[in-house]
């Protein structure tokens, strides 16, 4: 009898696979179940091992149990693109696996890969698309459509230039080719909206992928991607390796988006790993925004991607203006100056909708003793409590912890204790107070984790004539309100003035993504935006709306002076609830690392914030001009540790090509 040996990848935080046998023939991507210690569990074949005379002899092999699978749970090409992003990111092979397999399908159950048999067939409404195209649009899509293999297409359009527009006429194209298509959001509640409109467009189903879904729903989804049942799919960065069959392309909008970059755990980003997966498929890949990210950008100056522009609004209508608005010497209410109160009135009396822009969620977010400076903050975490007017509480936003409001100060025992500072739940009260007839829709966290509650407000805010939006960064993101033609920006300094090295980036991709929700239907919008800083050279910029502008001044700086998307950054990030700990770990790594060529060390530094739910957070950053040499710095370093008994005390993890740098 042959016995065959394989090497199987646990969904565990362990880096090298474990080897079983068995009698049968397995292909690579099998779901199998295998003894680990006392336990049974669910194990991803990744490769077959020849044997060698004293391979069983000297180790006890255990047998594979059993694969009971119809199909293999992930195909050749998903396979090698989950090969290259554990190898790229440097993460345990088995999670990496894990975090694209459907839940029901990581535990010992009767769940099975075979088709449900509830295919579906795509017909084009064509009442849909009873309009003339732009010549732009018409222009760029007669390019698109001929692209066949991989060759990134950047389709950098302004806000309201019709990029949803492409995107359903390229996924049309790839229907009547029988094949399917990928399109991705960054946020969980842009889907309804973008899914809404493909509804509108294609009678067939269109399968939705996010955290959301119950596990049953989302299984149900895969299943019938995989199979061919569904050809259409709009998810969040998890769905980058949906199992779509006979892909055709995979669209990404808004590519610029930081929410595509998995903050925890696996740091991957959807948007790269979804370009890694189109070239090993040699399928288009279309990246559209407003405000394309740097890397993009550099790119598409290297002539690796291709850059199709839409710089002209679908009704001809110029973009809103962006207009500082001093205010050094005005008295704020709630964060709101007196001035834009009466801004926001007149375009109330017009019988308009407003947006206010606040990137911060809750009442206020600092709770301090006026007589001793005592602040509230999180027992567990670094971090100033936020008080929350709906719930009466004070909560952390990093473990979401709950504390009562203190009646007096702990520290002096004054009663002198005041909210400062605001959020959105105060800029809504404001609101209220001053314009009582007009509904006030918040749109933030809070406000849209009930399943619905996004389709609610938009169809609130489409219902009404007047209305005040209030809402974070989730106003920022494509969402289309026809009835704004004010938009207001609170607290943009903070963007500003900061010290990150992509500030002015996001500051500037975020003003601009905000401005563009406003006046699609009217040339007569404008953008209010808040300051104490008038005159900064980079508001300056950013007030025209060529964000091509501030971008390439971006680019030339970064190139000056090394920074992404000209060099490579990787963060060597630590937690323990010991921070000497922490800090041993990373001068040991610091040090191994001192001297070699080709490398910058900064650190160890603490990060921010500085504690999390009981654990002391530090990091190191390592940077290279080179990324295959970083790759293989990397590569050497984990060798190190583990050798080091200090990598023991700690919990550590790589994050490549971060986002954000504390």
């Amino acid at each position: 009898m042959n016995i065959f040996y394989y090497d199987i990848a646990i969904g565990l935080p362990i880096r090298s696979c474990f080897t079983y046998k068995s009698v049968a023939h397995i292909k690579k991507g099998t779901r199998v179940v295998v003894p680990f210690g006392k336990k049974v569990v669910i194990g991803i074949v990744v490769s077959k091992i020849s044997q060698h005379s004293s391979f069983h002899k000297s180790v006890a092999i255990k047998e594979i149990i059993s694969t009971t699978e119809e199909s293999v749970c992930f195909d050749k090409s998903i396979f090698k693109t989950i090969l290259w992003a554990a190898d790229y990111y440097h993460h345990p092979i088995g999670e990496v696996f894990f975090s694209f397999m459907p839940t029901l399908l990581r535990k010992q159950s009767n769940k099975i890969i075979a088709p449900l048999g509830e295919s579906s067939e795509y017909d084009i409404n064509k009442s849909d698309k009873n309009f003339n195209l732009t010549m732009e649009q018409e222009s760029n899509l007669i390019k698109l459509k001929r692209i066949k293999n991989f060759k990134p297409s950047l389709i950098y359009g302004v806000t309201g230039s019709g990029k949803t527009e492409i995107y359903l006429q390229l996924a049309e194209k790839l229907i009547q080719e029988k094949k399917s298509v990928l399109i991705l959001v960054p946020e969980i509640n842009l889907t309804p909206q973008l899914v809404s409109r493909f509804k509108n467009r294609f009678s067939g189903d269109i399968g939705v992928y996010h955290s959301r879904l119950t596990p049953n729903q989302r299984f149900k989804v895969w299943l019938r991607s995989k199979f061919g049942e569904i050809r259409i799919v709009i998810g969040t960065r998890s769905s980058v390796l949906m199992p779509l069959k006979n892909l055709g392309a995979i669209i990404v909008d808004e590519e610029h988006d930081q929410s595509y970059k998995q903050s925890e755990g696996f740091r991957f980003s959807g948007r790269d790993l979804a370009i890694k997966r189109a070239q090993l498929e040699d399928i288009p890949i279309f990246l559209g925004s407003a405000t394309p990210s740097l890397q993009t950008l550099k790119l598409v100056k290297e002539k690796k991607y291709k850059k199709f522009d839409l710089l002209r609004r679908i009704d001809g209508k110029k973009p809103p203006k962006l207009i500082p608005l001093d205010i050094n010497d005005s008295p704020l209410v709630g964060g709101l100056a007196l001035q834009t109160l009466t801004i926001i009135g007149e375009s109330i009396k017009k019988g308009e909708q407003v947006l206010i822009f606040i990137n911060r969620r809750g009442f206020a977010p600092l709770y301090e003793c006026d007589n001793c400076g005592w602040v509230a903050e999180c027992g567990e975490c670094e971090s100033n409590l936020v008080f929350h007017k709906s719930k009466n509480k004070l909560i952390c936003h990093k473990c979401e912890s709950v504390y009562p409001i203190n009646k007096e100060c702990p520290d002096c025992s004054s009663k002198e204790i005041n909210l400062y500072g605001s959020g959105t739940e105060r800029v809504e009260e404001v609101l209220e107070n001053a314009f009582s007839k007009v509904p006030i829709i918040r749109v933030d966290y809070d406000s849209t984790r009930r399943k619905g509650s996004m389709e609610e407000i938009y169809k609130k805010a489409n219902n009404s004539e007047e209305a005040i939006l209030v809402g974070t960064q989730m106003l920022s993101k494509g969402h289309d309100f026809p009835r704004v033609t004010l938009c207001v920006i609170l607290n943009a300094d903070s963007g500003l003035i900061s010290p990150e090295i992509n500030a002015l980036e996001k500051i500037s991709q975020q003003l601009i993504q905000v401005s563009g929700r406003a006046g699609r239907n009217n040339n007569l919008a404008k953008v209010i935006i808040q300051t104490r800083y008038p005159d900064d050279i980079n508001l300056k910029q950013i007030k025209t709306g060529d964000y091509q502008l501030v971008a390439d001044q971006c680019l030339s700086v970064n190139k000056n002076l090394s920074l992404p998307p000209y060099s490579s950054i990787c963060i060597l990030r630590t937690t323990s609830p010991n921070s000497k700990n922490c800090l041993d770990f990373l001068n040991r790594a610091s040090l191994t690392l001192d001297n070699r060529k080709g490398v910058g060390i900064i650190g160890p530094l603490p990060s921010i914030p500085f504690k999390i739910k009981g654990n002391i957070r530090s990091h190191l950053v390592i940077k290279s001009s080179n990324k295959a040499y970083l790759n293989r710095i990397l590569k050497f370093l984990i060798k190190e540790f583990e050798t080091w008994p200090e990598s023991k005390k700690v919990k550590w993890s790589f994050d490549v090509d971060p986002y954000d740098m504390s």
